[in-house]
């Protein structure tokens, strides 16, 4: 397998093949407080099968035989050409190779080609991690998502908060804009997302 033969497929029925690996790797990429409940997902994909519309979308990264590669969970706005990234993974054992960066990149362009102006995603913050090894992984995250484009909005606080069975979480915010855009009208794109949870503390930047 060579990172050319990936492709994005959109799940919409609790039926398909792909749910329950895309669910297990949904599982182990991602520390418990930063997670939604798996029910989330499976009412998205409910509601889907009823018919019913959503922005709101599960995306299985898959090779020539249909297995999973990762996966994609994101959600667009309905008023501001904006893009959310909740959650990006690789398989494990796929990991370190370049597939993160083709899903990534195959990603962003489809939202490019649908006139959606700017993704936004939340990391962590290094210097809060609990360990030396997470925050090494925070860092190497974070610098990952430059080298595709995106860059850190800087002189803001955030909260990330993922629902009643979790406290609130301190994140960084990164933005990968398909436009030309004034930090403060991106910041304004954020603050329209992410409400009350997002201040601004100091003058805006991206870096």
């Amino acid at each position: 397998m060579t990172i050319n033969q990936i492709s994005l497929q959109e799940l919409t029925d609790l039926n398909d093949d792909l749910l329950l690996p895309w669910l297990d790797l949904y599982e182990i990429s991602f520390p418990p407080n930063e997670k939604e409940l798996v029910s989330s997902k499976l009412g998205l994909l409910k509601s889907k099968m009823a018919g019913e519309k959503s922005n709101k979308y599960m995306l299985a990264a898959i090779d020539q035989e249909n297995s999973l590669v990762g996966l994609v969970n994101y959600q667009t706005t309905k008023d501001a050409n904006n893009a959310i990234l909740w959650y990006l993974a690789v398989q494990p054992e796929l990991r370190s190779k370049g597939f993160g960066s083709i899903i990534y990149r195959e990603f962003t362009r489809s939202l490019n080609t649908n006139n959606i102006h700017a993704l936004f995603f939340e990391v962590e913050i290094p210097e809060l991690a609990h360990t030396a090894e997470e925050q090494d992984l925070a860092r190497r995250r974070i610098e990952f998502y430059r080298r595709l484009g995106a860059k850190v909005l800087t002189g803001i606080h955030y909260l990330q908060y993922i629902g009643p069975h979790l406290p609130p979480t301190p994140m960084h915010i990164m933005v990968q804009p398909f436009n030309a855009l004034e930090v403060q009208e991106i910041f304004n794109r954020a603050k329209g997302i992410f409400g009350d949870t997002l201040e601004q503390v100091s003058d805006l930047d991206l870096a």
